[in-house]
């Protein structure tokens, strides 16, 4: 084999090492889905999109619910440990209970999932499949019960009642906004929707009465 040969077929290898293989895949899924739905998730579709041999990814994932399965876990886990990383650093309680910086933090957060179309269109895909595919659940309701508690954290600052009442109505609302941010073609106009409306419905939910 010819010097430009093994570097072309070493380009196609892709990542070295199983995990950094598995996570180039599962990355490249998140494209597919993008682009395609889950109905054009397949592990051929993932090979080309990943750009690697034919028959890679059947390798990783035997069957479509495997990669279903992985697929699920790696958007939940990327998603939990966002906003994880957002709740450790939420700003002290204000002494007025004024949870404004609280919800900036919150906003920011969602913000920079909306600028990534391609996992939020892969998150709703997900959520729904997991309707219908009870093994997808657990990851699911993981990282939706980590954002209600970090909206939680946020509604306890401003001292008002119900906070878990409040927080499920907040996430549930969020949902909305990020599945119809998608509508919103370019990026700065959809930053702009998500934190105006957003904000409107954190204050809008946080400050009603009971």
């Amino acid at each position: 084999m010819s010097t430009r040969k093994k570097r072309a077929h070493r380009a196609r290898r892709g990542p070295e090492g199983s995990q950094a293989r598995q996570e180039h895949l599962l990355q490249s899924s998140i494209a597919v889905v993008g682009s395609g739905g889950l109905r054009g998730l397949t592990h051929r579709a993932v090979d080309r999109e990943a750009d690697l041999p034919e028959g890679t990814c059947s390798v990783y994932f035997r069957t479509r619910l495997a990669l279903l399965t992985a697929l699920t876990n790696f958007v939940a886990a990327q998603l939990t440990g966002d906003v994880l990383q957002m709740g450790d650093a939420l700003p002290e309680p204000q002494p007025d209970g004024d949870p404004g910086d609280a919800i900036v933090a919150a906003i920011d957060m969602l913000q920079r999932w909306a600028q990534d179309p391609a996992l939020m269109i892969t998150m709703c895909e997900l959520a729904l499949e997991a309707a219908r595919t009870p093994s997808l659940r657990d990851p699911i309701v993981t990282w939706r019960q980590h954002l209600t508690d970090a909206v939680e954290a946020i509604v306890r600052r401003g001292c008002r009642t119900e906070p878990r009442r409040r927080a499920e109505a907040i996430v549930a609302s969020i949902d909305g906004v990020m599945l119809s941010s998608l509508q919103v073609t370019t990026p700065t106009e959809r930053a702009t929707y998500v934190r105006s409306t957003v904000a409107l419905i954190l204050q809008g939910i946080v400050n009603a009465d009971t």
